[in-house]
């Protein structure tokens, strides 16, 4: 499955907690076959996806080219259900997430996009 489409951030937790509404509903990520986008109050990254559709769950490796996270290497799982994308990102360090679940303990972003385009 790929991501292709343009999103918009409904929910968000980042390790355990959730992200107050008025900063994830600013939140859009646009891909494109293996490019992506997202915008951030103002702030842009961008850069390459590379998939791994076959692992379960589905994975993807975010590599920032441009931007606030220029240089970063992002794991993450993803699943699509209802016209909802999940994503769940390590963002603190290599190791892919399992599932998609975010604690305090595993420090995981987890969020939940709703399509746009």
């Amino acid at each position: 499955m790929k991501l292709d489409g343009i999103w918009n951030a409904v929910d968000a937790q980042l390790g355990g907690q959730h992200i107050d509404e008025q900063y994830i509903s600013a939140i859009t990520l646009t891909v494109e076959n293996e490019k992506y986008e997202t915008v951030f109050g103002g702030k842009i990254d961008k850069g390459t996806l590379k998939y791994f559709p076959n692992s379960i769950p589905m994975a993807i490796e975010i590599k920032s080219e441009e931007g606030t996270n220029k240089g970063k290497t992002v794991n993450a799982i993803y699943k699509s259900s209802g016209g909802y994308l999940f994503v769940c990102y390590n963002i603190t360090n290599s190791e892919r997430p399992k599932t998609f679940v975010s604690t305090p303990e595993n420090q995981f972003y987890l969020v939940r996009y709703k399509r746009l385009q």
